[in-house]
């Protein structure tokens, strides 16, 4: 069996890294490298943001949150499936027509190149924490599922996603994002399916009443997940880049949407995985009850297939950050501040170059730290905060602005805050500032702050018409 399974999640990584050669011959240029030359179909784009929240938390985490928490599990998707579809139909066509390749571009015009820098800076290290997650979660499946050291499984995930990008850029990470998706749902459907027609259901019923609990998940989960909502966390360079790389406003909305809508079926599709293998596995590892009920329930061809899709929608949210994380050090510091003169080729070259570094990061990260998931993919969502209350008030208040030095003044101070919360939530275990996750304080002291300096005299100005 093993040598079946082993076989044909080497042929599908293999079939992703020929997706990356041939998204190589579609990359001629930077623009084609960061955002697909702007042509991207807009399903291509829908099923590309959709992998990018899926990854391993959509599936493997809430499979993992279903073996140990129960139904609840499921809160994770269904409100950051919302807070998609919200963050996608205030931003999506709105980000389109600005022509930004980043969403920095946007706030440097109403707050200045520090903010621009400011904001680039803390969404990247908040997203090296989540690139870490995804290699660790890819490595341990694909090392259960082939016996290989964990260690080494998670070198050989981060080798490949890190090389696909390299070579084919946006196109290589839409097109195997698409591959993912499609393939994801139809192993998580048929497992559901299978749950619900094949005689599984009486033995659910012999979980402990606690499994039934939808608060079960805690209040620094639940949190975590308010937060995400109230920050409309995916108005950021992940998402918006797919909704840049569309050729209309309109497209980039239906495109954005759309993904949002995808993401709840997959949440119950993973959560009954984690719920099922909870009754038939009680010994597995929580963080490996999907692929280890696929291959327990499934023929051993079929639950490796599966499997390896489900590596590879930890690839699929990898590959995104990775990418935003390179164009946001290239676009945000090398081309506007260190080299604005540089050529397209040589913006190519480091574009590529940065990729390795930032892969490399998310490696070492990966092999020294070990959490739940879904909070290693949120540990550091709290500094994430700092921009979306000037951001609003740029594309939304009619009557007043906040001066640029306090746009800015807010960002610092949120970001600030963000950081020293964190930093507090980590020394307790499980990591939680007043029973609470640290993003939610700091988004609600982020919106208030922001309100009392639009209302000042000396940090905000009538806006002319």
């Amino acid at each position: 069996m093993q040598n079946i399974v082993l076989s044909i999640v080497v042929a599908y990584l293999g079939v992703c890294m020929l997706i990356g050669l041939y998204g190589k011959k579609l990359t001629k240029s930077a623009e084609d490298f960061d955002v697909g030359g702007r042509r991207l179909p807009w399903w291509v784009a829908s099923l590309s943001i959709a992998a990018t929240l899926v990854g391993s938390g959509v599936t493997i985490g809430v499979g993992e949150l279903g073996y140990k928490v129960g139904i609840s599990g499921v809160l994770y998707p269904l409100i950051l499936g919302v807070a998609l579809i919200l963050s996608m139909w205030l931003a999506a066509a709105r980000f389109r027509r600005t022509n930004a390749i980043t969403l920095q571009e946007v706030l440097e015009r109403d707050y200045g190149v520090e903010a621009r820098a400011l904001v680039a800076l803390v969404m990247i290290l908040s997203l090296i924490p989540a690139v870490a997650a995804q290699f660790l979660a890819a490595g341990a499946i694909l090392s259960a599922m082939t016996g290989l050291d964990i260690g080494i499984s998670i070198v050989v995930t981060a080798a490949i996603i890190t090389l696909y990008i390299f070579i084919g850029g946006m196109w290589a990470v839409a097109l195997t994002d698409t591959l993912q998706m499609i393939v994801i749902y139809t192993g998580l459907g048929l497992l559901t399916a299978l749950i619900a027609t094949g005689g599984f259901s009486s033995q659910l019923s012999q979980l402990p009443p606690s499994y039934w609990d939808w608060t079960a998940a805690g209040p620094v989960r639940i949190s975590s997940y308010v937060a995400c909502l109230l920050m409309f966390v995916y108005v950021s360079q992940p998402w918006l880049q797919r909704c840049a790389a569309v050729r209309t406003p309109e497209d980039a909305t239906k495109a954005g949407v759309i993904a949002g809508l995808l993401i709840f079926p997959i949440g119950f599709f993973a959560v009954s995985a984690g719920l099922l293998a909870r009754v038939l596995l009680p010994n597995t590892e929580p963080i490996l009850a999907v692929p280890q009920v696929m291959l327990t329930v499934f023929p051993p061809a079929v639950g490796a297939l599966f499997c390896a899709a489900i590596i590879a929608a930890c690839m699929s949210s990898t590959d995104s950050w990775i990418h935003s994380c390179t164009t946001m050090l290239v676009r945000d510091f090398y081309q506007r501040l260190i080299n604005p003169q540089a050529s397209d080729k040589k913006i190519l070259k480091i574009s590529r170059l940065i990729t390795i570094v930032i892969g490399l990061l998310g490696l070492l990260l990966a092999l020294t730290i070990r959490e739940e998931v879904v909070m290693l993919v949120l540990l550091f969502l709290a500094p994430s905060a700092l921009y979306i209350g000037p951001l609003l008030v740029s594309w939304f208040s009619r009557r007043r602005k906040l001066k640029r030095r306090a746009g800015f003044a807010i960002m610092l101070a949120v970001s600030v805050l963000g950081i020293v919360l964190t930093v507090l939530m980590l020394f307790n275990k499980p990591p939680q500032i007043f029973g609470m996750h640290a993003a939610l304080p700091t988004v609600i002291i982020a919106y208030v702050l922001t309100l009392i300096l639009l209302y000042l005299p000396w940090t905000s100005e009538e806006k002319l018409n």
